[in-house]
């Protein structure tokens, strides 16, 4: 991913952040509650220092991945019995299985439907 790319994601993602922690605040009215604008805050924040600083990369694309799989993990075994368990299925398929491996090994798996953004790094250092 190229250097502007990457930190016109950052600037969006501390954007972001400072929105969900906002919004957290002032929890009345949310039906979750505060706990879950946190948790987003926090992982906008992970996404940013991801961007800023790419020697991060080892730990924060890990805490990435784990987050996007556990809480594809979450969707499937909370939409049993619903209409949404087919659609809870395919993005684990999707999304869910590719952020558990991006979890264990630290690098965006070959056969993911976009490696070739997360890996472009790594695949012109192999040309």
């Amino acid at each position: 991913m190229s250097k502007g790319s990457r930190i016109a994601i950052g600037i969006v993602a501390l954007v972001c952040a400072i929105g969900f922690f906002m919004t957290a605040l002032d929890p009345s009215g949310l039906p979750a509650g505060s706990n879950v604008f946190y948790g987003m805050t926090a992982l906008c924040i992970v996404v940013a220092i991801a961007c800023f600083f790419p020697k991060s990369h080892p730990i924060t694309l890990r805490m990435i991945g784990a987050t996007i799989f556990f809480f594809y993990a979450y969707y499937v075994i909370d939409s049993f019995h619903t209409q949404n368990l087919v659609r809870a299925i395919a993005g684990f398929f999707v999304w869910g299985l590719p952020s558990g491996y991006l979890a264990i090994t630290g690098k965006y798996p070959s056969w993911g439907t976009v490696e070739e953004v997360f890996n472009a790094e790594q695949n012109n250092k192999q040309k």
